[in-house]
């Protein structure tokens, strides 16, 4: 592996190098290098690739030795890691660094290595590696498609077609077409496909975290932005359409107030024992009896009014007599055998 030193002498780069402090030597210092080093330093970078594990954080040791597993490699092969998790990977030969390149895809670690070529304008701190090849399967495709440009084709329709399967093209496997897309996991992926008029379902080996609601791969429905985004409007609006509704029965168009009645707790009545006055005489007596007489089957009623027709009879009683006695009074004086008994004999 060439070092840059070995390229570079040290006064060649000093020479082409400039500080300068704008504000003061106090200030934020302003370093300038030559073009002419950094051409140099480019070319040094030219068989470099930036590779990282899709989803996997991975120590530099365990991916520098994988990866050595994986391409082995007769040349050096250098991996240095970068912030977030990205590593450049420099080859000593060219062919090796192109077999990496476009050789895939590669997976380590259960999970897909997404791999791209390295420019002096990648930023690990900003940029992404959006696209990644993988392997896609199409289910139930007729066994008139198996030709690998009529694969290549339909698969156009999912991203960029690489290459076909030789299992597929040598038609040892029928139950799914098995082609190699570059796809941008940024955007969408399709589920489906039309062919001719029929639909058939597609599948992405190796990429689990597809959800179903967006197409979006590294989420699930149940955490789909866009899925809890819209929940999220559905219950503010249900919970305003509610607020709304208690407002309009608690404030009427028709100019009333609704009023609701306190519960009130209700009291046990009294007993009417302790609420009968004590009362004197007759009527006293009466309202005894009729306490007393409470728990009896028959109710004795025991009043003034009770001895009304005792009364009644004992008035016709007196009025008989006093008839009776006038009626005598006046028998001595009407009745002819009276006479010479009751006055003298007038002649």
């Amino acid at each position: 592996m060439i070092r840059p030193e070995q390229v570079l002498a040290d006064e060649f780069v000093k020479a082409r190098m400039d500080l300068a402090f704008p504000d003061g030597e106090e200030g934020e210092p302003f370093v300038t290098i030559g073009s002419e080093v950094l051409t140099v330093m480019r070319g040094l970078w030219k068989r470099c690739m930036i590779v990282k594990v899709l989803g996997r954080n991975i120590p530099i040791a365990a991916m520098s030795r994988k990866l050595r597993e994986l391409w082995k490699p007769k040349g050096a092969m250098h991996v240095t890691d970068l912030p977030r998790q990205f590593f450049m990977v420099r080859f000593d030969m060219e062919e090796e660094y192109m077999e990496a390149l476009t050789g895939g895809p590669w997976k380590v670690f259960g999970s897909y290595l997404m791999v791209q070529d390295w420019s002096p304008d990648f930023d690990p701190m900003r940029d992404e590696i959006t696209t990644t090849p993988v392997w896609v399967r199409l289910s139930n495709i007729p066994m008139l498609f198996y030709h690998r440009q009529i694969l290549m084709g339909i698969a156009e329709g999912l991203g960029k077609p690489l290459k076909v399967d030789l299992t597929t093209q040598n038609l040892d496997r029928a139950r799914f077409a098995r082609v190699c897309v570059e796809v941008n996991l940024k955007k969408p992926l399709k589920g489906t496909i039309m062919v001719n008029d029929e639909r058939f379902f597609v599948s992405y080996e190796g990429l689990s975290s597809i959800c179903s609601a967006c197409g979006l791969y590294g989420h699930l429905v149940h955490a789909c932005p866009k899925t809890m985004q819209e929940k999220l409007v559905a219950s503010q609006t249900t919970q305003s359409t509610q607020e709304l509704n208690q407002n309009v029965v608690s404030q009427p168009n028709d100019g009333f107030r609704l009023v609701r009645r306190n519960s009130r707790r209700t009291e046990k009545p009294q007993s009417c024992e302790n609420t009968v006055p004590e009362a004197s005489g007759e009527a006293g007596r009466n309202l005894r009896e009729i306490t007393t007489g409470r728990d009896s089957g028959n109710i004795a009623i025991s009043n003034r009014f009770g001895n009304l027709d005792t009364q009644l009879e004992a008035s016709e009683l007196r009025e008989g007599n006093s008839i009776c006695v006038s009626d005598k009074e006046n028998a001595g004086v009407g009745d002819p055998r009276s006479k010479g008994k009751g006055g003298k004999q007038v002649t």
